[in-house]
């Protein structure tokens, strides 16, 4: 008897973990507070976007749901002011599904009553203030919140103020000040990530004893909260941007850094890769990045898709990439290879969709990925007037540049001869990073691996004093 209890306790243990393993469901909630301007709620959206984009392709299991929180309907002065949140959609893995959202509400910002709505949602309670169609969330993984906030720690008055702390009880450093956040952390098991505009003390403080004690970087000031599992213990999955949510053009890597913090990988394959949005399918640049296989397993394909961020349609799109060192793949498409999509009427704009499929123990598997350049919200737009044709630009360009992107060593190679001229190398704020006179070389090698990441323009100057720009990506 004791036996076969011992083997179905280990069994149980078993299965336990092995669901433990398949992947996290993370809830983003964004601020929707009126301190959050039109122009910064963009900006906090396309984060939003690029970190859901970055924990998928981390783990092909995990799932996200987008929770708007404010005081009111976005538009609608005459409803009255309270906390309320609204859904966009339950929990999925469905990249179109979760960025499929716009602004819901205003005013107020009361991050703790706006969490305890979500509780509600995800024990199944009826609560009037969920705004959305969608009222419950069906949590299956381990729960992790994510949240994106410029909120002060208490300020203003309890409706339409901007509160990170319970609003009827705000007292520093008290147990019923975090009391939904504690309820999330000992009752749900919930690990949270705070991503934060604020530059005010009290509010820096009060947003890291929210974070989790985890992988992050922050190590500064912590309000300590009575009952916090992890009292003044850093670091903290606190990150602060003091400039707001936008990132700028040395931060090419910051939400897949981020991703990297709160992500567990199930140890599967994954991908990534870079595309430099030209926006017309005539002006495409290279999508190239790295795929990591699990030891002993085996690449099958690299498939890539455009998907219709305004209809979710999927065209496939002819992806034959160059492999290079350290599992380096890129492919440049050409204006034919968009034949699909033109003929199956894609309108508006697109993303990029690379798919990696590969043998392991005896199983094909599938990894997904988006393209992690964080500055844009879409990747291809087809309203351009050079869809009228899918044959490739009959033009040649004044010169190409291999490998792009690059680690900072690549050629300049020109197709028109010019029996002089200037090579010059630009950064996106105008520096020159690079110059050299041109007399007759078919090949330049060009060195920018002391550079930072970024984009860098790369103009050739003729002898006719033509110019001819193209662009770089130094990863």
């Amino acid at each position: 008897m004791k036996k076969t209890f011992l083997f179905l306790f280990m069994a149980f243990m078993m299965s336990w973990s092995g669901l433990k393993a398949q992947g996290l469901d993370y809830i983003f909630m964004l601020d929707n507070g009126s301190s959050i301007t039109a122009a910064e709620y963009a900006n906090m959206k396309r984060g939003a976007i690029k970190l859901m984009e970055e924990l998928l392709a981390c783990n092909n299991r995990n799932r996200v749901a987008v929770v708007q929180y404010g005081t009111g309907k976005y538009g609608d002065t005459s409803g009255t002011y309270k906390p309320m949140i609204y859904i966009e959609s339950d929990f999925t893995s469905d990249q179109f599904v979760a960025q499929n959202f716009d602004r819901r509400l205003d005013f107020g910002d009361l991050f703790n009553e706006s969490l305890g709505m979500i509780g509600d949602a995800l024990d199944g309670n009826p609560n009037a203030n969920i705004m959305s169609p969608q009222t419950t969330l069906g949590l299956v993984q381990d729960l992790r919140v994510v949240v994106f906030t410029d909120a002060m720690r208490n300020l203003g008055s309890a409706l339409t103020g901007s509160y990170l702390v319970n609003s009827s009880s705000p007292a520093y450093g008290t147990t019923a000040a975090f009391v939904n956040e504690l309820k999330f952390k000992y009752s749900r098991g919930a690990r949270f990530t705070m991503v934060h505009t604020s530059t005010v003390m009290s509010a820096m403080r009060a947003a890291a004893a929210i974070a989790s004690h985890g992988s992050g970087s922050y190590s500064g000031a912590v309000e300590p909260v009575q009952g916090d599992p992890n009292i003044n213990s850093t670091p903290r999955t606190y990150f602060n941007r003091p400039n707001g949510f936008e990132v700028g053009s040395g931060e090419m890597g910051y939400w897949r850094d981020l991703a990297q913090n709160i992500c567990e990988t199930n140890g599967m394959g994954t991908v990534d890769f870079r595309y430099e949005p030209g926006e017309c399918i005539g002006y495409t640049q290279g999508v190239g990045g790295y795929h990591h296989l699990p030891a002993g397993a085996t690449l099958l394909s690299l498939k890539l898709e455009l998907v219709g961020l305004q209809t979710g349609t999927v065209f496939p799109v002819p992806y034959n990439p160059s492999f290079g060192p350290g599992n380096f793949f890129v492919y440049y498409p050409q204006t034919s290879d968009f034949a699909a999509a033109i003929n199956g009427g894609a309108t508006g704009p697109q993303k990029f969709k690379l798919t990696m499929e590969y043998s392991y123990n005896g199983q094909t598997e599938v990894a997904y990925a988006w393209n992690n350049y964080p500055f844009f919200d879409y990747d291809i737009n087809m309203e351009c007037p050079v869809l009228k044709t899918a044959k490739p630009l009959a033009e040649e360009k004044m010169f190409k540049l291999t490998p792009n992107p690059t680690n900072g060593l690549f050629k300049v190679i020109l197709n028109k001869e010019a029996k002089s001229g200037k090579l010059e190398i630009r950064d996106l704020s105008g520096n020159t990073v690079y110059n050299k006179i041109v007399r007759g070389e078919k090949e330049i090698n060009v060195d920018l691996s002391s550079r930072k990441e970024g984009v860098y323009v790369v103009n050739v100057t003729t002898d006719k004093n033509e110019t001819y720009s193209e662009k770089i990506i130094k990863k």
